[in-house]
Formats: structure tokens, sequence, C-alpha cells
């Protein structure tokens, strides 16, 4: 894609709402620039020039950011965006991406520079030198104008617990390492409705459940109403409706978008009671029995409202919205149920993004990590603004052993929750999964600060420490998540292993002995206790010691081969001074296999 040149061609008429943005740009009216944007966006939301204006025309840094990043992925070729991300610190200095040129300035410069115009002529100016610096420093003052604005406000509503499903491979110089270990994973909930939103509408907005007929006399109120809940207006379009209540006291629908209203701005007491007074006045009108159900769980998040989805369903076969909403609510004790009811909202609504994430959780609850995977990317594609998807990509991700891609995903969500400390987490384990332990031990630290009580970020974090080669940093991290997990057998491994790298083979050994090995109830496990205890017993060099060090390598080699790194069995027959050979032997089906045998060298 070209670059400004080609961006800004709609300023000659070619795109009249993009030249209404613009205009608005230029008095300075950013909402009425975000409005028309985002309406453009909904319609092509892959656009690469609608993202670029739209990063003008936002108030915050993180928004500009990511509606930069958003070109980028349209466009990666874009100057202007790289240009942009480079100013904020979003990437690094790039000597390949040229300055904005500055032979024809757009109408966001004019002000800029016609203000830095010197009042007398600058000595020099005549020189090449002087005027390619001058110009250089104007570009600089021109985008730091560009992409100014005030902080966002997200609600502050907490993100649900998510444990962590896999911990990172522990590399120390010279010491071979095993395969990581992965946990039982712990389904993401993420609630029956929509969380935080980028823009100001989803790119699927969900449509009103009825558009009721109503009397020429409550026509207007009522359809006023429904143009402000559309917009987001809730006070203006509950008094729109209460105005309707004066000609129609026994409106169902009425009283339900009235709840709508209330709980879209958090009152769920008033919602609730609005959603009764709808079943009171209709019991068959299936929305209510949802919204009653929603504000329950606003009001306690651990409410049994399953009576009023199933009611809700019964009354209507074909209530997307009362699927979706079960099938979120499921995703916790049964994501077996829940799968099958986000299907079936799927077969109703095949374009809904929170369906296709709430698939995505219900498949990790079931360990279908590659299809919760496709669920997740789908629901991204749907709706890019949709802010738990991120979350969902990376433990998507992180199960289907991408960590480099779980990074990117959390970058984008720890944006806009930056005190998640769950996420937090899950980013510290992308890191140290890659092998970036600096960051690790940042985003780690965040976690901590964000949630001190989770003994899985200690772990992480002393694991990073440990690859770091600080072991008393370590230790002490082993030791905090040992706190509040006292049957963690990793924990216990990489306290031994921090004493080790500290120089005291003894206390190493007793930890892993005494804590450790009665923790292994895997050959994985195992394992990696036999080998670790050999490399202790070894340093600590008696000769009692050195015959434990024996029966811990023979006892490595008794495991099956692939619980273990190839290289650990080469180690334990080096130090046993065997020769390991290989006999073929044929399979009942008559495929010959390899079996070894050894052999004590002299």
């Amino acid at each position: 894609m070209a670059d400004e040149d080609d961006l800004l061609s709609e300023e000659t008429g070619e795109n009249t709402m993009l030249r209404e943005a613009m205009d608005a740009l230029r008095r300075g009216d950013r909402v009425r620039a975000r409005d028309l944007l985002t309406r453009l966006l909904k319609t092509d939301q892959k656009n690469p020039k609608y993202w670029l204006w739209l990063s003008v025309a936002v108030d915050s840094q993180k928004e500009q950011i990511y509606c930069l990043q958003m070109v980028l992925q349209a466009d990666p070729q874009n100057s202007a965006a790289k240009r942009g991300l480079i100013l904020m610190g979003a990437l690094p200095p790039d000597d390949s991406v040229p300055p904005f040129p500055l032979n024809r300035p757009r109408f966001w410069e004019e002000n800029l520079i016609h203000s830095q115009e010197p009042k007398e002529k600058i000595s020099g100016w005549d020189r090449p030198a002087v005027r390619i610096l001058s110009l250089l420093t104007i570009a600089v003052v021109i985008i730091g104008g560009l992409f100014l604005g005030k902080s966002i406000i997200f609600p502050s509503r907490p993100a649900p617990y998510i444990s962590p499903t896999l911990r990172p491979t522990l590399t120390i110089t010279l010491t071979p390492t095993v395969t990581p270990v992965f946990r039982t994973p712990t389904p993401t909930f993420l609630g029956p409705t929509p969380l935080w939103m980028f823009l100001a509408s989803t790119y699927t907005p969900t449509p009103l459940y009825v558009n009721t007929t109503h009397p020429v006399l409550s026509r207007a109120s009522y359809e006023a109403g429904v143009r402000s809940l559309a917009a987001s207006d809730y006070e203006t379009a509950r008094v729109q409706f209460q105005e309707v209540l004066k000609t129609e006291p026994n409106a169902a629908d009425v009283y339900y978008y009235i709840g709508e209203c209330y709980r879209m701005q958090g009152d769920y007491r008033n919602a609730r009671d609005s959603y009764q007074t709808a079943i009171n006045r209709d019991p068959t009108f299936a929305p209510a029995f949802l919204g009653r159900a929603r504000t329950n769980q606003g009001l306690n998040p651990g409410a049994e409202v399953i009576g009023d989805l199933n009611e809700a369903i019964i009354l209507d076969g074909n209530f997307a919205e009362a699927f979706i909403a079960r099938g979120a609510y499921k995703i916790q004790n049964n994501p077996g149920g829940a799968k099958q009811d986000l299907e079936t909202a799927l077969e109703i609504t095949p374009d809904s993004a929170l369906a296709y994430l709430y698939l995505a959780n219900a498949d990790l609850g079931l360990g279908d990590n590659y299809a919760a995977l496709d669920a997740a990317i789908h629901a991204n594609e749907l709706d890019m603004t949709l802010i738990p998807v991120y979350l969902a990509l990376a433990n998507a991700y992180i199960k289907t052993g991408q960590p480099a891609q779980a990074e990117s995903a959390l970058q984008t969500y720890t944006i806009y929750q930056p005190e998640d400390a769950n996420a937090l987490l899950l980013l510290g384990i992308a890191y140290n999964t890659t092998g970036d332990y600096e960051a690790a031990v940042q985003i780690l630290s965040k976690a901590i600060d964000a949630n001190q009580r989770n003994p899985e970020s200690y772990f992480q974090r002393g694991s990073a420490y440990l690859n770091l080669g600080s072991p008393n940093l370590a230790e002490t991290d082993y030791n905090s998540a040992l706190n509040y997990d006292p049957f963690d057998f990793d924990s216990y491994l990489g306290l031994a292993r921090s004493y080790f790298m500290q120089g005291n083979p003894n206390n190493a050994y007793i930890e892993a002995d005494q804590k450790a090995l009665p923790l292994a109830h895997t050959d994985v496990s195992k394992a990696q206790v036999y080998y670790w205890e050999a490399q202790f017993l070894e340093a600590i060099g008696d000769p009692l010691s050195i015959e434990g060090a024996q029966n811990s390598w023979t006892a490595l080699i008794a495991l099956p081969a692939d619980v273990m790194p190839e290289a650990w069995r080469t180690e334990a027959f080096q130090h046993l001074k065997i020769t390991p050979t290989f006999t073929p032997a044929l399979t009942p089906s008559g495929t010959p296999t390899v079996t070894p045998t050894v052999t004590k060298t002299p």
C-alpha cells in the first residue's frame, strides 16, 4: 500500500464519510470524527486508512498504539504507522523507515508549521544541511502533536482467575533440561455478557429482541427509545421508554428495555425490578428471563441462574442470546454442555464473535486446544475490538505450544487490562518459555504486586531468576510459592537446584530426596528427581554419595526413554560406564523393533 498520498486520497471527495471525519478533526471535534470512523470500520474493519485516521481521533496513547497496530496488520509496509509506533516507543527505531514528507503538509500539520515559522530569516538557511535538519525537527514536532491524547477509562471489573497450563523449561548453563510440565487446565469464565470494548460498539452488535408495533400515541417515544438504546444513550432511552408506559402500562417489551438501560448502566437492582415487571405483564416473554438471570449474576457472580436461562430457551428455541448466556454459564463446571449450547447459538447467528469467544473457552476446558485456537481466531476476525478474545487466544496459543504468539496476544490484552494479575502471569509464562527471562521477571513482578497470594507467579519468577543465574532470588521465590502451595513438586525441585547453584549440594540433595521425590507421581517427575539427585550426590563427593549417585543414574535409565531428554540417558550411561547396544526384535505384526541392552565397559 502506498504512503500518505494514497491514505489521504479521500480528501479530494472519494469518500464522503471519511471526508466528514477529516473535517471534524479540522474543527477539533474528535467525538464526531470517532463516531464516523467507527461506522466506517463496521463496514470494513481491515481498512488501514480508517484505522490510521482513527489513531488521530482517539484520546489515549494506548488507543493510538492499538489503531496503528491494526494498520500494520492490514498493511505491514505502512510507513506512517511505523513512524507513529516508533515515536511512541511501541516499535524499536528503524533507519529504514523514512521521515514524514514535508513537501506537501497535511491539514493537521499546517498550524504547527505556521506556528513554528521564524519571525526573521535564520542565518544559514540556504545551506542544505541546515534546511534538512530544520525540516526533520518540524516533522518530529508534527508527529508528536499528532499522537497526543488523554487516557481512556475502562470499567474496573476484574478478570476471572485463569490457571496457567504450561511450566517453562528450566535451562541452566551446561545442564540439560526436561520437557515443559503441563498442569491440569482450568477453563476461563468470562461471564454471560460482553466485557470491555475498544470502540463504541462491536462490529456485530446484538440486535434488539423485538421491535413491536406500538399505537400512534406512543410510537414516536418508543422508536426514539430504541434509537437511543442502540446508540448507548441509556439515560435518554430510559426516559423515552418510561414515556411510552404512560400510554401502554402493560407493555412487557418496554419494561424489558427499561431493564436493559438500567443493566447497561450497572444498576442491577432497578434492572431486576424492571425485568420482573415484564415477566409479570407477560410470563411468555423470553428476554425478560434472560435479563433477570444477568442481573442476578451482576448482583452475585455465584448466583444460581440456570432456571431463568432454561426458561428463556424453552419459551424461544431460536433465542441465540439465551444459548450464548447459558453456554457461558456452563463453562466452569460443564464445558461439554457449554459447547453444545454455543454451537446451537452459532447455527442461529453464525457471525457472533461472542459465541466463538465462549466456544474457545469451552474447548479449552475440554482440553481440545486446537479447536479452541480456531474458535478464538474466528472470534478475533469477526470482532477485533472484543478485548477478552486476546486472553482466549493467549491461553490457546500457550496450550498448543506457541508461546511467541501468546506473547503478542497478551501484550495487546494487557494494554487495556493492565491490572489483570492472571493475564500478567500468563505473559510471564510465555516469556519464560521463549527464554526472555528478564522480561519474565519484570512482568511477573507486576503480577505479584497485583496478587501476592498466587503461588504460580512466585514459581515462574523463581524459574526466571534461576535461568538468569540468581539462585538466591530464586530461592526466595520458591519458598514463597511453597508457603501458598506446600505440595508443589516443581517448587521443591527448583529450591533444590537453587541450593545447588549456591554451592550447597547437601541441602540440595535433602530437598530433592525428602520433599520432591515423595511428590513425584509420574515417570517424568521421577526422571527429574533422579537426574538432579545424581548431580547433587556427585558434587558431595564422598564414597557413600558416589555410590548413591550411581544408584540414581541406574534408576534414571530404568525409566522409559521418552520421559526424559536423550542427553540425560547418554550422560547416565557415561557415568555408569555402560555402552548401550541395540538388538532388533520382531513384533507380532512382523515389524522389527530395537531393544536396548547394556554391556559394562571394563
